[in-house]
């Protein structure tokens, strides 16, 4: 009896389920028996590596074939790809982790969770040595490193050597690695390039000494050949087995013509790899022709009505053809019309080739992998049958769409890949921790957000609120969002030899006084620039109605020092006054007439100069006029806070007799940068000082 080649060529699931069909015609035609090597390259290895794994039950009666298919129907509608991708996301992190640590973490892998779901789904843990003598089955990838052929079967690895002679009688090294995995194998074989990084095979794999091996890298086969049919030149040449026909099944994705559009980069760079594989394909198929003793079942053949009573319609059989090459979830209709249409294809070339043939052809209908579905049933016999073709009952107008045309436009929609229509599954525990990250993200985070965002407008408002209640408040917030002074007026310093009036404040009521020492610049050197914004609020009473002459001494240092005040306010005079014998100070007049009698008036004045002594941890404040009330302020830099602080008072010039003050309230910041107290009713001639201890 004449020996037989079946090559089971890659596309995805695809692939898978079209070798279905053509394996059950082989089966029902007696054919199957007569094959003695099988070849498989990505999806096609999928079903090989299970039909070898279940030869007995692929070869027995129709119960056990079907059981057999029914396992790999469930996986095909398992969605591999999208429980993958699921999974993803949530390895990384811990893939991460593991690399920094030096951990292996290669059993999160995507190589690694497909092998999983091989096992768990077809192989289990079934090796290489446990495939069958007969058939020999070849599950072909292909090497990374050289770019070239490598095979896994019953005897190990088999991996082509580059640069081999045409005399060389085994052009590929051998490793007997036979401890491999099955699922390994297949993973190997069906790592399609781009979602799938190369499969790592080490000597532990295969179970060899590492000098036998010392590693590769394995890709797709389909990279190196798609169809499976250059091992067939190799089993000839090893083994010296000549086969009288070799069975290719071609379920590779078609070229598409695209239209006269323009297509972005990335779009171009798969362009050139869609046009370079077909060319590889068309080589192939002209290397192999059927003058070579191969023999084609493309899938996109079109089996003729005439010629094959059972076929389906044209229409549906060119639509089938278009189908994704994906490793998603496959639906009823597209898992029967693939089968169906491999059963077909391979019964139209076997007519073909029936003079060459062991066995007679085999007619009846297609077998159904779904019985009791029915899902192809309206595309049934309707090549031949007049009657099944006929429009539906009624005008063109109001009939109802032909049944043919209902299924081939749902197996249409199948040639897209879908990828976000089938990311989710509620059936896969993943999709319910993107869901809760959802929720996280699109409602709880903004509504949280929203909240805090409602709450700084309520704080603002309840700020905004007691700032214009208490001024001196209003003054901080002011020069923390920015410095209003920048624009103020520059006042000038004259110098004079003697004061130019007393400071005599009978008939002045000070109602208010607030200082504001800003050292947000100063970094603790001898010579930070400080800046002091005050704020004095005063009213004439009646006994002194007839002057508004104001004059007030300051203590700040005489020399490098710029002053400003608002442009609004009445103008201010600063005399800088350096009498013999005294150290220099400096006098500040105020001129305010036409101001009536109770009346209170605002005065602002802005102080910017250098001093060493906010270095040492102090700020002193001298009262040398009544008032009502005194607040200062003390904003630090954020680089530079305070930790402790404590507020004292002393008789000027005898800060020895130093006391602890009890102001009206204070301000401790949590982040250390604002100190805030305020005396009611202090004492003239007395020092009221802040001393703090920084970071």
């Amino acid at each position: 009896m004449s020996n037989t080649g079946l090559a089971l060529s890659g596309g995805g699931f695809r692939a898978t389920l079209y070798h279905l069909g053509v394996v059950r015609y082989l089966r029902d035609a007696g054919a199957l028996a007569h094959v003695t090597d099988i070849a498989a390259v990505s999806g096609g290895s999928i079903l090989a590596a299970h039909l070898a794994l279940n030869w007995d039950r692929y070869t027995g009666d129709d119960a056990a074939f079907a059981a057999a298919a029914g396992e790999l129907i469930r996986f095909v509608q398992f969605d591999l790809r999208n429980h993958i991708v699921r999974r993803l996301p949530l390895t990384f992190p811990i893939r991460l982790a593991g690399k920094l640590v030096g951990s292996d973490t290669e059993s999160l892998s995507p190589n690694a969770i497909l092998e999983s779901y091989y096992r768990r789904f077809l192989f289990g843990d079934r090796r290489l040595f446990e495939l069958p003598e007969r058939p020999n089955f070849h599950i072909l990838s292909t090497n990374v490193s050289d770019g070239t052929l490598a095979v896994f079967n019953r005897r190990g690895l088999h991996v082509l050597r580059r640069g081999h002679g045409p005399a060389d009688p085994d052009p590929f090294q051998h490793i007997p690695g036979t401890m491999m995995s099955v699922a390994k194998a297949v993973g190997a074989s069906s790592a399609f390039p781009g979602f799938f990084p190369p499969v790592r095979v080490t000597a532990d794999d295969l179970g060899v000494n590492e000098g036998e091996f010392p590693g590769e890298s394995f890709t797709d086969g389909g990279v190196y050949d798609n169809l499976g049919t250059r091992a067939f030149t190799w089993i000839h040449r090893l083994h010296d087995v000549d086969h009288e026909r070799i069975i290719v099944s071609d379920a590779g994705k078609p070229f598409q013509i695209l239209g006269r559009s323009t297509i972005g980069f990335v779009a171009q760079s798969i362009r050139a790899t869609d046009i370079l594989w077909d060319r590889v394909w068309q080589l192939e198929r002209e290397n192999f022709g059927d003058q070579n003793g191969f023999f084609f079942a493309p899938i996109t053949r079109v089996v003729d009505p005439a010629a094959d009573p059972h076929a389906m319609h044209p229409a549906i059989q060119q639509v089938v053809s278009s189908l994704r090459t994906d490793l998603d979830r496959f639906s009823d209709l597209e898992i029967a019309a693939l089968v169906r249409h491999g059963y077909e294809v391979t019964r139209a070339t076997h007519r073909h080739i029936a003079d060459r043939s062991d066995v007679p052809v085999h007619d009846g209908p297609a077998w159904d992998p779904l019985p009791g579905r029915h899902v192809l049933t309206a595309a049934a016999g309707t090549g031949s049958s007049p009657a099944a073709d006929a429009a539906p009952q009624g005008t063109a107008r109001t009939g109802g769409t032909c049944p043919t045309a209902t299924v081939a436009a749902a197996l249409r929609r199948g040639s897209r890949r879908r990828v976000w229509s089938t990311l989710l599954d509620p059936r896969d525990w993943p999709t319910w921790i993107y869901a809760a990250l959802a929720a996280v993200l699109f409602v709880w985070l903004p509504l949280r957000l929203y909240r805090i965002h409602r709450h700084a407008e309520i704080l603002a408002g309840v700020i905004d609120s007691i700032a214009r209640g208490d001024p001196e408040i209003r003054l901080v917030l002011d020069l923390v969002d920015g410095d209003p002074s920048a624009s103020w007026t520059q006042v000038p310093v004259t110098t004079a030899t003697e004061s130019a009036a007393t400071t005599d404040f009978s008939g002045v009521d000070i109602l208010a006084f607030t200082r504001i020492v800003d050292l947000r610049q100063a970094v603790g050197r001898t010579d930070d620039p400080v800046t002091i914004r005050d704020r004095l609020l005063l009213r004439f009473a009646d006994a002194k109605a007839a002057s508004r002459h104001v004059v007030f001494r300051s203590l700040l240092p005489a020399a490098d020092v710029d002053f400003r005040q608002p442009p609004s306010q009445p103008p201010l005079s600063i005399g800088r006054v350096a009498t013999a014998g005294q150290p220099a100070h400096l006098e500040i007049h105020c001129d305010l007439p036409g101001v009536p009698a109770g009346e209170t008036v605002p005065l602002e004045l802005t102080t910017s100069f250098r001093t060493e002594l906010f270095a040492q941890g102090r700020i002193p404040f001298d009262l040398l006029y009544p008032a009502d009330l005194v607040t200062i302020w003390v904003l630090f830099p954020q680089g530079h806070p305070y930790r402790t602080y404590e507020l004292i008072r002393y008789p000027e010039g005898a800060p020895e007799a130093a006391e602890p003050m009890s102001p009206r309230y204070t301000i401790d910041h949590p982040f250390g940068t604002l100190i805030g107290w305020s005396v009611i009713k202090p004492v003239p001639g007395n020092v009221y000082e802040c001393r703090w201890m920084g970071d």
